[in-house]
């Protein structure tokens, strides 16, 4: 398989190493098909000064990219609002009505 150029300075080399022809290419030679998870998009995002602070400590703290943190919380919360159920204000106020208060222990 081909290596394909990391940097601009290679790919003259790698242009110049193509073979051109009329004649079908073996489907053993064929460059991998792009999974549609393999593509990524860079997308800006504007956010206060103070909020990119936050997220950067955390993503210190986990020992990850900010971009990947991001991208795990965004998941998450797409996931959380596929499977959400939403229900009324009411019906949520009734619900919290009906819960017992916590016994404090003496």
């Amino acid at each position: 398989m081909t290596d394909y150029p990391t940097n601009p300075e290679d790919v003259q080399d790698f242009l110049a190493g193509l073979e051109f022809g009329d004649e079908p290419v073996d489907p053993a030679e064929a460059p991998p098909v792009l999974r549609a998870d393999a593509v990524t998009v860079t997308t800006s995002l504007r956010i206060p000064f103070e909020l990119h602070q936050r997220v950067k400590r955390a993503a210190e703290d986990r020992n990850v990219t900010m971009s990947a943190l991001i991208r795990d919380w965004i998941e998450l919360e797409l996931a959380a609002l596929e499977n959400d159920q939403p229900i009324s204000r009411a019906d949520a106020l009734r619900a919290l009505a009906a819960l017992h208060p916590l016994r404090q222990s003496a």
